[in-house]
Parts: structure tokens; C-alpha cells; sequence
């Protein structure tokens, strides 16, 4: 029995050391107010989602070495003892440093400029309001959250307050990444193909 299968049956309260003390787990598991909660796992919607993000991402930023998208990739904000794995996570390097992540798998302590999730068939609705709320906080410019089950996407940036996003139209990551727009109509299209 491992610890998670031990430990989650009720709520567990770590300090943030005795958490990156931790092994890593699969799932994998997240500190958020000092509560571990277990990242949701993805369907096939959601699978692919992040998938062609990626790839979008990717090609936009073929001749640019200047940026780095990563996806769940752990992130650490000491003051308020969260980490976190964003779907993906768009960060300049002049923000991130070359040390950053130099040391293996300790987690970044930059937060991202732009960070996208993709809403899973088990992610609560109150968990990811105070995802919202910490992203804001943390100083994160630019945040979508997909919601690929009904085909819309929630933009957030600190404060203003949150905008929703459907076909036909298409979706700007403007000011994080000038030029990059993504045409909901055609992305999730790509979920039914």
C-alpha cells in the first residue's frame, strides 16, 4: 500500500517541507493551503486537449529561444505553502533564470507567465476556485482554463474579473505571447476528429 492509498482516505495537512520531503506519487499529488490533493487525472478529452495546445504552442514558438512551455511541471510558492502542476506552463526565460530547475526535480520557485489548464471529469468546483484565486495572486499574467466537455474556455488575468470564451472565436494570448491566437471553433473541432 503506498502512501497515498494510505494517507487520502481523509484530508491530510503537511507543512511544505515534509511534503517535498515526500516521494513523488502517482497520481501525482499536489500542497495546496498545506492540504495534499491529488492532481485529477485526465479523460481522453482532456488527453488530447493538452496535446494540441502544446503543439500549438510549440510551432508558435518554433524560432524563439527566449520561452519555455512545460506541462505539470511542479512549481513551488513557499509564502503560501502550494505546489502545483500546471497543464502547461508558459514562462520567459528572462523571468525563470538559468538555474532555475538546474538542480533535477526540485520544483521551480517562478511562477509562470501563462499557465492553461484543462478541466478533468474529476476536478471540483471549489478546488479549482481557489486554483483561480492562487494563480491570481502568485502574479500569474495570463490563465485559461479549458473546459473541453462544454467547449469553453474561462480567461483570467490579475484584476480583472474572468471573461468566458466559446466558439467561433478566437482566443488571443496577448500580452504573455503577442501573435498567439487559437481558434476555438478549429480547436475543438479536433476533439471530434
Amino acid at each position: 500500500m503506498g502512501w497515498y492509498t494510505a494517507h487520502m482516505a481523509t484530508k491530510t495537512r503537511l507543512a511544505l517541507a515534509e511534503f517535498l520531503a515526500m516521494p513523488e506519487a502517482e497520481p501525482p499529488l499536489e500542497l495546496i493551503d498545506g492540504e495534499v490533493v491529488q492532481k485529477a487525472m485526465p479523460g481522453p478529452k482532456q488527453s488530447k486537449m493538452v496535446t494540441e495546445l502544446i503543439y500549438m504552442l510549440m510551432s508558435f514558438l518554433r524560432d524563439r529561444n527566449d520561452i519555455d512551455v512545460d506541462t505539470e511541471l511542479r512549481h513551488l510558492r513557499r509564502d503560501e505553502e502550494w505546489t502545483f502542476l500546471p497543464d502547461i506552463s508558459v514562462t520567459l526565460r528572462a523571468r525563470r533564470g538559468k538555474s532555475a530547475g538546474a538542480m533535477g526535480n526540485e520544483p521551480i520557485e517562478v511562477m509562470p507567465d501563462f499557465v492553461i489548464e484543462v478541466l478533468s471529469p474529476d476536478d471540483q468546483s471549489g478546488r479549482t476556485t481557489q486554483q483561480i484565486s492562487h494563480y491570481m495572486d502568485a502574479g500569474v499574467r495570463l490563465l485559461w482554463l479549458v473546459d473541453p466537455d462544454i467547449e469553453r474556455v474561462s480567461v483570467w488575468m490579475p484584476g480583472a474579473p474572468g471573461r468566458d470564451v466559446a466558439p467561433p472565436a478566437t482566443l488571443s494570448a496577448a500580452p504573455v505571447l503577442d501573435g498567439f491566437e487559437v481558434d476555438l471553433r478549429s480547436l475543438f473541432a479536433r476533439l471530434h476528429s
